[in-house]
């Protein structure tokens, strides 16, 4: 609990250059997530190709009352194809894991997709696989539907070993709010898999 606190307070501090505030409440866990997705600026404040992306998110067990935390910051640059290099730095409650890789970005219109292929430069070698995909279709001035589908597995070569996160995000949005249902799925293991879900409902605000 003292773990999630302190996330909460790091998390209320930058709330302020931070695009994205959701506070989500499932069966089984209730958390705040917040992102940070920007091109840096020149001197002309013209967007430049370097792209930074911040991911801050914290939960905790209603029942057992384990807290989760987990922080991803990455820097890449971007070519016109959307293609691109990244690196990334993970802080998770294991400690500081640093990796680099691929990454396409893609944004048109109502619709965006973000994601990379990365690998682990500690000894691990693990291999991340993560995906951002959302679609806002605009019902009106004021209103927006709203779909956000994430795929992150990660895989361990190791022990051979997968763990696959998925969140989905489906509601609506009026202006700066959206809410909705919220579906998050975890996958772990080799051959057969060992799998929990938490169903519920968010509340988000953009910046």
């Amino acid at each position: 609990m003292k773990q999630l606190l302190a996330g909460l307070v790091l998390m209320i501090a930058v709330k302020s250059h931070a695009q994205m505030v959701e506070y989500f409440a499932g069966d089984k866990r209730t958390g705040i997530d917040i992102m940070w997705f920007k091109n840096f600026q020149n001197k002309q404040k013209a967007k430049t190709a370097f792209l930074y992306f911040s991911r801050n998110r914290a939960s905790v067990s209603y029942k057992q009352g384990s807290a989760a935390m987990g922080s991803t910051n990455a820097v890449s640059y971007n070519f016109k194809n959307g293609l691109g290099l990244v690196t990334v730095a993970s802080f998770v409650n294991a400690g500081f894991v640093p990796k680099a890789g691929v990454q396409y970005y893609r944004q048109s219109g109502n619709f965006m997709f973000f994601g990379w292929l990365v690998s682990d430069i500690k000894k691990q070698g693990n291999v991340d696989l993560f995906g951002l995909f959302r679609y806002q279709p605009t019902v009106s001035e004021n209103w927006r539907g709203l779909l956000q589908m994430e795929l992150f597995p990660v895989y361990q070569p190791s022990s051979e070993l997968w763990n696959i996160i998925e969140r989905v995000r489906l509601g609506a949005k009026y202006r700066a709010w959206s809410r909705g249902l919220m579906m998050d799925f975890q996958q772990t293991g080799k051959n057969n898999f060992i799998g929990t879900s938490n169903l519920g409902a968010f509340i988000r605000y953009e910046f």
